[in-house]
C-alpha cells in the first residue's frame, strides 16, 4: 500500500521520441505505487502543447479525465473541447487514433489511467490541427 500527494512527487518533462518535441509535465502515481499493469499518471499540458503525437494502441486501454483547464481531444481527425470532469476513454478492441492537445493560453491537468500491456504495439499517425 502507498499513500502520497501528488504535489509530492517529481515531474518530469515528456519528450516525443521521433522529433523531440516537448510534451505534457507528467506525475507517475503508478511508479510510486509500485503497480505494473496499471499505468495511472497525472500531466499538466501546457499551452501549445500535446500529451503524445497522434496514435492508437494494440492492447492498452486508457482513459483521459480533465481536472481543470479546457484541453482538447483528437480523435480520427475529429477535435473536441474538453472541461473539468470530461472524460473520455479507448478501448483495445475499437482502437482509435488519438492524442489530447492544449489548444487554450492555459495550463490543463489531466489523469491519465491504463492498462500497461507488455505486448502493446503503438501505431502513430499523422494528424492535421
Amino acid at each position: 500500500m502507498s499513500i502520497g500527494k501528488v504535489e509530492a512527487l517529481a515531474s518530469r518533462e515528456l519528450t516525443a521520441k521521433r522529433t523531440g518535441e516537448k510534451l505534457s509535465l507528467a506525475r507517475s502515481l503508478s511508479d510510486f505505487a509500485g503497480t505494473g499493469t496499471l499505468l495511472v499518471h497525472h500531466e499538466t499540458i501546457p499551452p501549445g502543447r500535446r500529451t503524445a503525437s497522434a496514435h492508437y494502441h494494440s492492447s492498452k486501454e486508457e482513459i483521459f479525465l480533465v481536472l481543470s483547464g479546457t484541453p482538447s481531444v483528437w480523435i480520427e481527425g475529429e477535435v473536441t473541447r474538453l472541461g473539468p470532469g470530461d472524460f473520455v476513454g479507448f478501448s483495445a478492441e475499437e482502437p482509435k487514433a488519438h492524442m489530447l492537445l492544449n489548444l487554450s493560453d492555459a495550463p490543463a491537468v489531466v489523469l491519465t489511467i491504463g492498462t500497461n500491456p507488455p505486448d502493446d504495439e503503438v501505431t502513430f499517425v499523422s494528424a492535421d490541427i
